[in-house]
C-alpha cells in the first residue's frame, strides 16, 4: 500500500512537472523600456525641448536679477563711507528685499519647471501604458516586464518591444 502511494506521488510529480514545462514553454514574455519610450516619442522631444527653452529664458531673468544684486552690492559697499546711517539702512533694506525676492523667483521658477516636466511625463507614460497593453493583447504577450532601470540583464526569451512601442505612439499622435 505504501508502495503504491509513493509510486502515485512520484507518478504524479513527474505528471506536473512535465505539463508545467509546456505552460512555461508557450509564455511570451517582453521586456519595455518607458523611460527609453519617454524620452524618444516625437511628444517627448518637443516636450524636452521645450522645458529647456523655457528654462533657458528663466535662467536668464534670474541672471539678470544676481547681476543686479552684484552690482547694487558693490555701490554699497563704495558708498558705505559717506552714506549717512540712514540712507546706509535704507540701501541695506533694499539690497535684503532684492535677494529675498530673487530666491523666491528662483524657487517658484524651479517648481514650475518641475511641475510641467512630471505634468508632461505623467500624461505620456499614461498613453504609453495604455500601448504597451493593446501591443500585449494584439501579439499574445503574456507578460510584460518594464525594464527603464535595466534590472532585467538577461532574458532568453523575452522579446523588447520599446521600438514598437516609440512607434506606435508617434503613428497616433
Amino acid at each position: 500500500m505504501l508502495k503504491k502511494l509513493i509510486i502515485s506521488s512520484v507518478l504524479l510529480v513527474f505528471i506536473s512537472l512535465s505539463f508545467s514545462t509546456q505552460v512555461f514553454a508557450e509564455e511570451k514574455i517582453a521586456l519595455v523600456s518607458l523611460q527609453q519610450a519617454l524620452n524618444m516619442v516625437d511628444e517627448g522631444v518637443k516636450v524636452k525641448n521645450s522645458l529647456k527653452t523655457e528654462y533657458e529664458t528663466k535662467k536668464k531673468k534670474i541672471d539678470s536679477m544676481k547681476t543686479e544684486l552684484e552690482t547694487l552690492s558693490q555701490d554699497l559697499d563704495k558708498q558705505q563711507m559717506v552714506l549717512s546711517q540712514e540712507a546706509l539702512q535704507t540701501k541695506r533694506k533694499t539690497l535684503q528685499e532684492k535677494f529675498i525676492d530673487l530666491q523666491n523667483k528662483a524657487a517658484i521658477f524651479e517648481k514650475e519647471l518641475k511641475t510641467k516636466e512630471a505634468d508632461s511625463a505623467k500624461k505620456i507614460l499614461t498613453s504609453l501604458r495604455d500601448i504597451v497593453i493593446n501591443i500585449s493583447k494584439k501579439e499574445g504577450y503574456t507578460l510584460v516586464i518594464e525594464n527603464s532601470t535595466e534590472t532585467v540583464l538577461f532574458s532568453k526569451s523575452a522579446e523588447d518591444i520599446t521600438s514598437k512601442v516609440i512607434a506606435a505612439y508617434n503613428s497616433k499622435k
